[in-house]
């Protein structure tokens, strides 16, 4: 891995790519970088698969490799690029290399990109929904309209971080110029696979004697032999306050622990949030995340003060997601996210 490593560190990994786009992003700018890399730096526009098929035998580590890939990118090692994967041996394997948290949690690192967001002059309006991408005669995007009537006008293009099935609802198709371009969107989207979605725990409890070296981070694979991307196989547990004790008032600590995206979203679609098959379905499809965190605290629900569970309508509700989704699962050698 060192030589892909080194490789992969020579150039973003956003500039490696399968198609002849490749000749944009990465050769022509990169040129003397490739150089250096030589022969390695084209094995990372593939499947991280294709590097471990031959080079690496056991079984443990083939999981281990494809975990790894997984938590990258929502897709085992035959979907996710290798230089993702190579970039972040990098990262992992520098001299003193550690894990960092940020102090504060999520909500910190929210405060710090809105200071950087407004130190360049940038501003973020809350509870402004958008209801519709604007559109010129040529097809060009002239700002957003919100929902409540506001409109923000675009000083040069307008960027979505909205899903590609979330991106066409907000897009106008009145003019005749830009309806085909529209439609054929429209039409990638619609082919475009989606992984599946989320289920969350989050739990207030009482630390009364458990041992003051209980770490932060943890992963639970249940069966190995069912693949690493199975539904509700892989549960991840994030215990913050062991790391910063202001997320938690003294003698409690707060965990978070979750399914990556892989719980399906048709066990749940259609279903009223309020009605009794709703509330049972989510005590059902979240034992698993309870277990997960007893194999670290074996008595969390005796310990447990509050708790809350997320499943994919969550996403789908506060996260304006369409079908709760993670995102595209693009694999890596067979297609590009559309647009």
């Amino acid at each position: 891995m060192r030589p892909l490593a080194k490789a992969a560190a020579l150039m973003p990994p956003v500039a490696f790519r399968y198609d002849p786009g490749v000749l944009v992003s990465a050769i022509v700018r990169y040129l003397p970088a490739l150089a250096t890399g030589g022969t390695n730096a084209m094995k990372l526009t593939g499947p991280f698969s294709k590097i471990l098929d031959g080079a690496v035998t056991d079984p443990f580590i083939i999981n281990w490799m494809n975990l790894l890939s997984f938590l990258l990118s929502g897709l085992p090692a035959n979907g996710t690029i290798a230089a993702e994967v190579a970039f972040m041996f990098n990262e992992w394997y520098r001299p003193d290399c550690q894990l960092d948290f940020p102090l504060g949690g999520s909500q910190a690192m929210v405060q710090a990109l809105i200071r950087g967001l407004e130190k360049f002059g940038g501003r973020l309006l809350l509870n402004s929904h958008v209801e519709q991408i604007t559109l010129d005669s040529s097809g060009k995007a002239t700002g957003v309209r919100l929902c409540g009537g506001g409109f923000i006008k675009a000083r040069k293009a307008v960027v979505s971080n909205a899903s590609v099935w979330d991106t066409v609802k907000l897009l106008p198709n009145q003019h005749s110029a830009v309806q085909a371009a529209v439609a054929r969107f429209g039409k990638e989207a619609q082919h475009t696979p989606a992984c599946p979605s989320f289920m969350h725990l989050h739990v207030g409890f009482d630390a009364t004697g458990l041992p003051d070296d209980l770490e932060l981070h943890h992963i639970i694979v249940n069966d190995w032999s069912k693949g690493v991307d199975a539904e509700q196989n892989v549960v991840l547990v994030s215990i913050p306050s062991v790391k910063d004790p202001s997320m938690a008032p003294p003698g409690k600590h707060c965990l978070h622990a979750y399914l990556p995206a892989t719980e399906p979203y048709h066990l749940w679609q259609g279903l009223d949030c309020r009605s009794p098959e709703h509330l049972r379905l989510k005590e059902e499809r979240s034992a698993v995340l309870w277990d997960g965190v007893a194999k670290i605290i074996p008595d969390i629900r005796r310990r447990a003060e509050v708790s809350c569970v997320g499943t994919p309508l969550t996403h789908e509700r506060f996260l304006r997601r369409a079908r709760g989704s993670y995102g595209p699962a693009i694999k890596a050698g067979e297609a590009m996210f559309p647009g």
